[in-house]
């Protein structure tokens, strides 16, 4: 999929010209998209299930929350899963060659508790649902789940497009949406900032204050994480009914900031870089944007 391109002279422009305003346009244009596509499932009755898909930091969990949202507010119920909380439990995790956990492959999830969840909910069954304790490493089962009418299930997830998807939730059923940052960044005219390293920025970030990884870890994953979405999202990106670029222009603003203030010399030569955009503090991200899940923890 061709990326966008907005020029760093626009971004400047704009921040120094409103930045209030700026971000208002940046945050409606992304909010737009995923009115629209929750409108797309709303105008086809046959769609329960919305499959949500994209690459590390794209934001799909709040997406999917933003989802939730506007479907209740049109009369409708929905329920939000993760295959993250279908994992298989760690003791039987598959492995990459240097022995770590590789929870980016496809057998990493549990596939047939999967298919018996989503036939129970298909048939309007109660269902006891898992929540992945990643601290533990195992499975965990609350109270059963029955779907009322006029419900619409959000799943989302690394392969939340791969058409195994299709053999336990019908085709007719489902809306299948792609979710990323896809816009590059050029300066005086050469390509200068890819949408991939703004992904890096989002998780560098989310990563030292949610998660508790530092930004050397977050760079040794990095490329793991890549192959998993060559492996996973790529080949299937096509399948997608709806497509939803989660950039931001005048987030570039916010990252050189708080990038700058962590002070780590793994960040110099990203620095270099963001060192020619206007800063914003984080403070200016509104409290609903998607942004917020990559900004660091409020004190």
């Amino acid at each position: 999929m061709e990326a966008e391109k907005i020029t760093l002279e626009e971004i400047n422009k704009n921040i120094k010209k409103n930045s209030k305003e700026y971000i208002n346009f940046c945050e409606n244009i992304y909010k737009n998209q995923v009115l629209e596509a929750a409108l797309n499932v709303m105008n086809n009755s046959d769609v329960q299930f919305i499959l949500l898909a994209g690459p590390s930091s794209s934001g799909k969990t709040t997406t999917s929350k933003i989802l939730r949202k506007v479907f209740e507010e049109h009369g409708y119920s929905a329920l939000e899963l993760s295959l993250d909380d279908f994992f298989v439990d760690r003791v039987d995790t598959p492995l990459w060659d240097d022995g770590e956990y590789n929870y980016e492959t496809f057998d990493a999830i549990d596939w047939t508790l999967f298919s018996l969840c989503m036939q129970g909910l298909l048939k309007g069954a109660s269902v006891k649902l898992p929540t992945y304790n990643f601290l533990t490493g195992n499975k965990e089962f609350g109270d059963a789940t029955k779907l009322p009418k006029n419900s619409i299930v959000i799943i989302e997830g690394l392969h939340a497009l791969n058409p195994i998807i299709d053999q336990f939730i019908p085709t007719n059923k489902s809306f299948k949406i792609y979710i990323s940052v896809n816009t590059d960044i050029f300066k005086n005219g050469c390509p200068y900032l890819e949408h991939e390293s703004i992904r890096l920025c989002r998780r560098m970030i989310r990563d030292l204050h949610h998660r508790g990884n530092s930004i050397e870890e977050t760079l040794k994953t990095w490329k793991k994480v890549g192959i998993g979405e060559n492996l996973y999202i790529n080949p299937f990106v096509e399948l997608a009914e709806y497509t939803i670029n989660s950039f931001h222009p005048y987030e570039i603003c916010v990252y050189n900031k708080i990038l700058e203030e962590m002070k780590n010399e793994s960040l110099k030569d990203t620095l270099k870089k963001l060192h020619h955009f206007e800063k914003l503090d984080e403070n200016k991200v509104p409290s609903d944007s998607v942004l917020q899940e990559f900004m660091p923890t409020k004190k």
